[in-house]
């Protein structure tokens, strides 16, 4: 809040440096991510109560077609909409890419290509807070001039309500909204893609020590517990999992079917425990370590060694840095082979195998390239179904959707390579 700044510490050049390229991972698995924008829109609902705008008023204003959209479109073109666009203000680490683009030299210039790779990320953003907040904005306004307010002060009050409800229920930089944990150089390293979680974790902390204290609505604190713990918890991580394969493929068998369902349950407790904070998200990585064990130990060959990677959770940059290198070198044992066979083309596993391995490193998303080509080139295939196609070009690999088998090892030597799942 002093300084203006999401970083605090002494500002030592050569701990910013390092911290830049680990927090550049973040751009590098966001680049032109096309689901993670998909899932952003999910957010348009956080605008509604129980007051004025109430699902009723929301779809009575939405009814008024010409002015929901006069009301969208001023939204959208707002100095604030085109102030959080352009400095990625959604959260602290996208927000730090923005300012690190404006360097000069090889950082900046990477940071830059991070920061342009955001725009289906930031457009989502507008478009799901144009669209609640417009419905919101429109009957804020006509209950301020029902209190006696002119239009213009109406307008202008609700506008200011509008960005506060934005502020705290969407993805937020502000540093009012930061906790010392996120703004601190142990929370950057930990609290990577947990901006969210943390800001939904503290709106049902504040709910339940209202309901507790018996302050404010108890109806609008409990659909809050529900809504931001279970309801939009559920369709995020039910999304982000493909859950909406069981509706198209009825050949799932009951035994997969029942663990998707169990790992979109542990996903949310996930989501809970990292919302609140350091301590949380070790108890998470604790918990995933325990668990990754004890479904090992039921193996003939359980090697229980590998369990280890499940701690390098606690750090999403870091994991993303270890998981594409272990990933990459697997490619190279096991396929070895069939690159020696194609090259290194567009269509050989060693094009992946580089990709990953140069984003690693140097974090220009060489790897999102490739994915993006690998899941159009299976979205035209002529054996691919419609829906597939869709959800292909929308960014889930094929592996979620059922497209292909995972490859048999040709070895005895097991994988416990993750697939990182932003």
């Amino acid at each position: 809040m002093e300084s203006g700044r999401n970083r605090n510490g002494a500002g030592d050049p050569q701990i910013d440096k390092w911290m830049d390229w680990l927090n550049n991972s973040v751009g590098a698995i966001m680049f032109v991510n096309i689901r993670s924008a998909v899932l952003q829109t999910i957010s348009t609902v956080n605008y509604m109560n129980w007051s004025d705008n109430n699902p009723l008023m929301a779809a009575k204003a939405f009814a008024n077609q010409p002015q929901f959209w006069k009301d969208f479109s001023f939204i959208f073109n707002s100095s604030y909409l085109k102030e959080r666009r352009g400095d990625l203000q959604l959260n602290v680490s996208e927000n730090e890419i923005a300012n690190a683009a404006k360097k000069g030299g090889v950082r900046g210039a990477i940071s830059y290509l991070l920061n342009k790779g955001f725009v289906l990320t930031r457009i989502a953003d507008s478009f799901a807070i144009s669209n609640g907040g417009a419905a919101l904005y429109r009957n804020r306004v006509n209950s301020y001039i029902k209190e006696g307010l002119s239009k213009k002060e109406a307008e202008q009050k609700a506008f200011i309500d509008f960005k506060e409800i934005t502020e705290e229920s969407q993805q937020s930089s502000r540093p009012d909204r930061i906790s010392k944990e996120q703004a601190g150089g142990f929370g950057r390293v930990i609290l990577a893609f947990a901006n969210t979680p943390m800001q939904y974790t503290r709106l049902m902390k504040r709910a339940t020590q209202d309901l507790i204290n018996k302050r404010g609505d108890q109806k609008t604190n409990i659909s809050k517990l529900i809504y931001y713990g279970a309801v939009q918890n559920f369709i995020f991580n039910a999304l982000q999992q493909a859950l909406f394969v069981l509706g198209f493929d009825s050949d799932e068998e009951k035994e997969k079917e029942k663990q998707k369902y169990i790992n979109i349950l542990d996903s949310m407790l996930d989501s809970i425990l990292r919302g609140t904070g350091v301590a949380g998200s070790a108890v998470m990585v604790g918990k995933n370590f325990a668990l990754d064990i004890i479904k090992r130990k039921e193996k003939p060959k359980p090697n229980l060694q590998d369990s280890a990677w499940k701690l390098l959770d606690i750090s999403p940059p870091l994991d993303s840095k270890i998981t594409k290198i272990r990933s990459a070198l697997y490619t190279l044992e096991y396929q070895g082979d069939e690159i020696k066979k194609k090259g290194v083309t567009l269509n050989s596993p060693g094009a992946m195998a580089i990709g990953q391995t140069v984003s690693a490193f140097t974090n220009v998303p060489l790897d999102r390239i490739m994915r993006i080509y690998d899941n159009t080139r299976a979205a035209v295939a002529s054996d691919t179904e419609t829906w597939q196609r869709v959800a292909l070009l929308l960014g889930w690999s094929t592996w979620e959707l059922g497209i292909q088998k995972p490859k048999q090892k040709t070895k005895k030597k097991k994988s416990s390579i993750k697939t990182l799942k932003f």
